[in-house]
């Protein structure tokens, strides 16, 4: 399961390393990360507590992919009627799988835990770079025609969106406008399919 998004993330890059054009995007990443990076570390000093560090780890663990076949399953059993939004969530999920890499790629942003030694992560990443965060996106694509489907359960949807986003940077992952960008990504993709299905 792993092994796809690392593929890609290598495929684009392959293909975009050696393009001039994106060093200018480039140095506003680097400037933006040495901006933000007092952020990341206010979070990431926030895991030292044991409970709360496994905590950040779990949560971030469960974006590797554990959590939606655990928010699908309960959804599939309610009604028939929630299908349509699951099959939404799965194409929202996989389009912007397909384009995340390509934006990693370009950007080419570091990991805050790779910027200072400092900031030791508290799992291993998935790749090299942090902008955009899939995990925000990824969750944002699932979550919002779920959300349109059962709109009681937004509360719940957000806080876990929330929790996500706090989980990466205590983890030394992101920056909070990878997160942004990420959730930002995610939304955009799952609102026309959401209310186009």
């Amino acid at each position: 399961m792993l092994a796809r998004p690392r593929i890609l993330l290598a495929s684009a890059r392959t293909r975009i390393a050696g393009h001039e054009a994106l060093d200018p995007l480039r140095s506003l990443f680097n400037d933006l990360s040495e901006r933000e990076i007092k952020f990341v570390e206010l979070a990431w000093r926030g895991t030292r507590r044991p409970g709360i560090r496994a905590l950040a780890i779990s949560i971030s663990w469960l974006g590797n992919g554990a959590i939606y076949p655990i928010i699908a399953l309960p959804l599939w059993y309610m009604a028939h009627w929630v299908a349509r939004p699951l099959v939404a969530a799965a194409l929202s999920m996989a389009i912007a799988h397909l384009l995340y890499p390509w934006l990693k790629a370009a950007c080419a942003r570091s990991r805050p835990c790779n910027l200072r030694d400092s900031l030791e992560p508290l799992l291993a990443s998935l790749d090299e770079h942090s902008f955009p965060s899939g995990h925000a996106m990824t969750l944002a694509a699932a979550l919002i025609p779920l959300v349109q489907a059962v709109p009681i359960v937004w509360p719940l949807a957000l806080g876990f969106w929330l929790a996500m986003a706090w989980a990466r940077m205590g983890c030394g992952h992101h920056y909070p406008s990878d997160i942004a960008a990420g959730g930002l990504l995610g939304a955009t993709i799952a609102l026309p399919i959401t209310f186009l299905s």
